[in-house]
C-alpha cells in the first residue's frame, strides 16, 4: 500500500513537472516569436531608410549634374583616369 501511494505521488510529481516544462516551453516559444517579429520589423525599417537615403542621394546627384554638366563630365573623366591608374 505504501508503495502504491509512493508511486501515485511520483506520478503526480512527474505530471506536474511535465506540465511546468510544457508551460515554460510555450512561454519561451512565444517570447522568441515576438522577438523575431520585432527584429524583422526593425530590419525592414532599416532597409526602407537605406533605400530612401540612396534615392535622395541620386536625386541630389541628378540636380547637380543638370546644374553643372561640364564639371560633372570632367569629374567623371578624372575619376575614370584615377581608377584606371589604380587598377592597372
Amino acid at each position: 500500500m505504501a508503495t502504491e501511494r509512493n508511486m501515485e505521488k511520483a506520478k503526480d510529481v512527474l505530471e506536474d513537472g511535465a506540465e511546468a516544462v510544457e508551460k515554460a516551453a510555450k512561454t519561451t516559444a512565444d517570447k522568441v516569436s515576438r522577438a523575431a517579429h520585432r527584429a524583422k520589423d526593425a530590419a525592414s525599417d532599416a532597409l526602407d531608410n537605406g533605400n530612401d537615403a540612396v534615392e535622395n542621394a541620386l536625386l541630389c546627384a541628378k540636380d547637380i549634374i543638370r546644374q553643372h554638366p561640364i564639371t560633372s563630365v570632367a569629374v567623371v573623366a578624372a575619376l575614370a583616369y584615377l581608377w584606371g591608374r589604380i587598377r592597372g
